[in-house]
C-alpha cells in the first residue's frame, strides 16, 4: 500500500512538517509494511515559508516589522533565486501573534506586513507574492499600504490611522512620489469569499478575530467605504470580486490599490511539489488540519487535495482539530474519512496542548486495522 502523507498545519499546535512526522510515525507503527511518502503542505498562507525552504528555492530572510498591534518584532519571508518574493501575511499580521484578550479587528493593522513587502523591494525584488491566510486584521490591506508608504488621508487631508476601525475616516489614497509601478504583485489565496456581505471578511471571519456583532457592523461599515475609496482613487473595483475577503479583505485591498493578481496559493505550491506526479503513484492520501468545516469547502488546501486525490483515484482522510459539518459534503468534495482529534468533553485549548499524541493516537489508530 502506498501512502501519501500530505497535511497542512494545525494552527497554534504543529506545522505542517511537524504534522507529517507524527503522521509518519503512527503509520508506521500501526502499518509496517506500507511505503510512505510525504509533502507538507500550504494553501499559501501559514506554513508556506516553511514549504519552499524546505524545497530549497530560495533564503529566508529576516526583518524588522511591527505585529497587529503594532509592537516591533522581527519577521520572515523569503526570497526566490530568480530575486523575487513570497511574504506571508501571517508572519507579522497573524492572528497567531495576539492572545486572546489582545484580538480585536477594529484595532489591529497589517502594517507589518508592508514593512516586510518594503525589505524586499528594497533587496531588488521586482515581482512579490503575498501569501494571505490566518491574519488578526480586517483593515483591506490598508496597513500594508501605509508600510509601502501610501498616504491615507481623511477629508481634511490628515493621516489616518490603518486599521479595521478607521477605515471609514479615509477619504483619499496617495501613492508615495517613488512608488515604482512596475512590480508586480499577486495575492495567492484559496478561499472564494467576497469582501462584502454575509460570506465576506467581516461577517465570516471578524468574529473568530474577535469582533462581537456591534464590531462585524462597524468593520463591514469601514470595508464598504474603503472599496469605494479605492475604485475613486485607483479606478478598479473589488467589491464584488470572489476571494476579496481573504485576510480582512487584503485581497480586494491589495487587488484594488496594486492590481494585484489573485492565484490560487494552493496551486502554486502543488505544482512546485508536483502533488499531481505523488498522487498518480498513492493509494491512499492522509492529510490533516486545525479545523474541517464549512469554510474548508471554500478552497482551503486539505479539501483542495482531496478533491485531486479522488480524480486520481485514492482513499482520502482528513484529521482535523474539530469537525463540523455534514460527511455527505466532505463526501462530495472527496474526503472519504473526516476524523476529530478533539475528545468531546475536552476544551480546544486542551486539545491544542495535546495536538501531538491526539494525531498520532488517531491515525494509529485508523490504520491499524488495515
Amino acid at each position: 500500500m502506498n501512502i501519501l502523507i500530505a497535511p497542512d498545519s494545525l494552527k497554534g499546535s504543529l506545522t505542517a512538517r511537524q504534522a507529517a512526522a507524527v503522521m509518519v510515525g503512527a503509520v508506521k507503527k500501526a502499518c509496517p509494511t506500507a511505503a510512505l511518502k510525504t509533502l507538507p503542505l500550504s494553501d499559501g498562507g501559514e506554513g508556506a515559508l516553511e514549504v519552499w525552504e524546505h524545497m530549497g528555492v530560495g533564503r529566508v530572510v529576516s526583518a524588522l516589522a511591527e505585529d497587529p498591534l503594532g509592537r516591533a518584532m522581527e519577521a520572515n519571508y523569503v526570497q526566490f533565486h530568480d530575486g523575487s518574493a513570497w511574504v506571508e501575511l501571517s508572519q507579522a499580521s497573524g492572528l497567531v501573534l495576539l492572545n486572546e484578550a489582545e484580538r480585536n479587528p477594529l484595532k489591529t493593522s497589517t502594517r507589518g506586513t508592508g514593512m516586510l513587502v518594503i525589505h524586499a523591494l528594497e533587496r531588488g525584488a521586482r515581482r512579490v507574492t503575498i501569501g494571505l491566510g490566518g491574519s488578526a486584521t480586517n483593515d483591506g490591506a490598508a496597513g500594508i499600504l501605509a508600510g509601502l508608504g501610501f498616504e491615507l488621508l481623511d477629508e481634511e487631508g490628515r493621516a489616518v490611522v490603518p486599521c479595521g476601525g478607521e477605515l471609514i475616516r479615509i477619504q483619499k489614497v496617495v501613492p508615495p512620489k517613488d512608488w515604482d509601478a512596475a512590480v508586480q504583485f499577486s495575492v495567492a489565496c484559496d478561499v472564494d469569499n467576497p469582501l462584502l456581505g454575509p460570506r465576506g471578511a467581516s461577517a465570516v471571519y471578524g468574529p473568530q478575530k474577535g469582533a462581537d456583532a456591534r464590531a462585524v457592523e462597524l468593520l463591514e461599515s469601514g470595508l464598504r467605504h474603503w472599496a469605494e475609496v479605492l475604485e475613486e482613487c485607483f479606478g478598479r473595483s473589488v467589491a464584488e470580486v470572489a476571494g476579496g475577503g481573504a485576510a480582512g479583505g487584503a485581497a480586494a485591498g491589495l487587488m484594488g490599490a496594486l492590481g494585484a493578481e489573485l492565484r490560487s496559493g494552493f496551486a502554486l505550491i502543488a505544482e512546485a511539489l508536483e502533488l499531481d506526479k505523488a498522487l498518480e503513484e498513492a493509494d491512499v492520501v492522509l492529510t490533516a488540519e486545525g479545523m474541517l468545516d464549512g469554510q474548508s469547502l471554500s478552497g482551503k488546501a486539505t479539501v483542495e487535495l482531496c478533491k485531486r486525490a479522488k480524480k486520481a483515484g485514492c482513499e482520502t482522510w482528513v484529521f482535523a482539530g474539530g469537525v463540523v459539518g455534514s460527511a455527505e459534503e466532505f463526501a462530495q468534495a472527496g474526503v472519504d474519512h473526516a476524523v476529530q482529534l478533539r475528545p468531546e468533553d475536552w476544551s480546544v485549548a486542551e486539545s491544542m496542548a495535546q495536538a501531538e499524541a491526539l494525531l498520532a493516537e488517531k491515525v494509529e489508530e485508523a490504520f491499524r486495522t488495515r
